[in-house]
């Protein structure tokens, strides 16, 4: 299907399912019809007025202007993607580690509780078993 005018991208969109809508619409700065695109996302999802259709456009403007001031910025330090992604995971190794650690800190404050517990089952299904 060629997607050459606004009734064939209308119809197209039409065709897909909710979450591709849902990814579309995400990403609306990238389509070539993006008043058509959040016209079929209100159309199913909710109902918007013309005024926050056109705020939605604009903020999405605005995150497309920002995107694209990272990546000159990237550009002009000389910085991959690669050193990027590198900086993200270990932001989220980090996260994880904090994570793991009060979680391991409520373990072993609820450890005497659960130890009791379990010799406490662990003795009756014996004595039941003898």
């Amino acid at each position: 299907m060629a997607l050459k005018s606004e009734a064939s991208f209308k119809e197209y969109l039409k065709k897909l399912p909710d979450d591709t809508i849902i990814k579309y619409y995400s990403d609306v700065e990238y389509s070539p019809f993006p008043v058509i695109l959040i016209q079929e996302y209100t159309r199913r999802f909710q109902q918007k007025s013309k005024n926050e259709i056109i705020k939605d456009l604009k903020y999405q403007t605005r995150l497309a202007r920002k995107k694209t001031q990272e990546i000159s910025k990237m550009a002009k330090k000389r910085t991959s993607i690669n050193d990027v992604t590198k900086q993200k995971s270990q932001e989220i190794i980090k996260q994880a580690k904090r994570k793991g650690y009060s979680i391991g800190e409520k373990i072993s404050n609820n450890r005497h509780k659960i130890s009791s517990k379990l010799k406490k089952t662990a003795k009756s299904k014996i004595q039941k078993n003898c």
